[in-house]
């Protein structure tokens, strides 16, 4: 009764809602255990982004947030929370696939990673499999692999940190 007779109440109560609402979504995803792992499927990644020998671990350490790779948008933001209070969702999720661009937006320096990774016998920024996408070799919720492992066995790839998998190497 009241909102019909003061309509201007309830249109500002609904833009009040609408932007907290969305105020709320972008404070809460920048923690990842209040917007991620809620979702049971979520949460070996940000088990990982916490505490492991990963890529998505040293992103964190570096205040690299999920967010700041995994952008979403306002339909996105509704079509997941629909799909996690239906309990209708993809296990395991569905693998996103990221251009370079996605990295070279931190990474901008491609000279130097060549440098960088000039390991004499071979460069794997460098390769003469041509244009690779960086996510390739380097993974960031699973153990990073050297696309150029599958063929060779330079000695570099024997040095690599630990968190890459230096298994299952073939020679050439």
């Amino acid at each position: 009764e009241f909102f019909k007779k003061k309509p201007l109440y309830l249109a500002a109560l609904l833009v009040i809602m609408f932007v907290g609402g969305n105020l709320a979504m972008v404070t809460v995803e920048k923690f990842p255990h209040l917007a991620c792992s809620p979702c049971h499927v979520m949460a070996p990644y940000v088990d990982a982004y916490d505490n492991s020998e990963l890529l998505s671990h040293a992103h964190a350490q570096a205040n690299v947030n999920c967010i700041d790779c995994h952008e979403n948008g306002i339909e996105d933001k509704i079509q997941e929370t629909v799909w996690y209070v239906t309990d209708d969702f993809d296990d395991p999720p569905y693998k996103r696939a990221f251009p370079n661009e996605m990295c070279t937006k931190c990474h901008s320096d491609i000279d130097a990673i060549v440098a960088k990774t000039d390991f004499g016998e071979a460069n794997p920024h460098n390769s003469h499999l041509g244009d690779l996408v960086c996510s390739d070799c380097h993974k960031m919720h699973n153990q990073s692999r050297a696309k150029c492992a599958d063929c060779h066995n330079f000695e570099f790839l024997q040095n690599l940190p630990a968190d890459w998998d230096k298994e299952a190497k073939k020679t050439k």
